[in-house]
């Protein structure tokens, strides 16, 4: 059964309770990587500069704490397979509205993968809750 690294046990670690319950319940079926959590400003602002980002600090929901954004990837990491990481967010999707129905969690999530322009495959986030 995979598991995670302690490095991506301590970035989950910076993550809002939610994001935290569905990581671990993926992680007993499939191995990814938790790549970033809570991002501090010098770390959004390097994120910006390289493109990765869109935000400034701090205006991502990476900046919160806890954060309300993970960015996480198969293991082992291929930038090329897409495919991969549309099989993984398949699985977060299906395991969170599993938890959603169980009453383990309460939020929604975003999938970066699928916005337009900007391909964030890594990126999920909480979805803002429209009143």
């Amino acid at each position: 059964m995979p598991k995670f690294s302690q490095q991506s046990q301590l970035k989950l670690a910076t993550c809002h309770p939610d994001l935290q319950i569905v990581c671990r319940a993926l992680i007993k079926q499939y191995d990814f990587t938790v790549l970033e959590g809570f991002r501090a400003q010098a770390a959004q602002e390097a994120a910006c500069a390289r493109g990765a980002s869109r935000l400034h600090w701090p205006h991502s929901a990476h900046n919160q704490q806890p954060s309300r954004a993970i960015d996480i990837a198969p293991y082992p990491l291929d930038w090329q397979d897409i495919r991969r990481f549309q099989e993984m967010i398949f699985r977060f999707d299906a395991l969170a509205e599993y938890l959603r129905l169980k009453r383990k969690i309460s939020s929604r999530f975003i999938y970066g993968g699928y916005w337009a322009g900007l391909r964030d495959w890594p990126h999920i986030e909480i979805q803002e809750e429209t009143k």
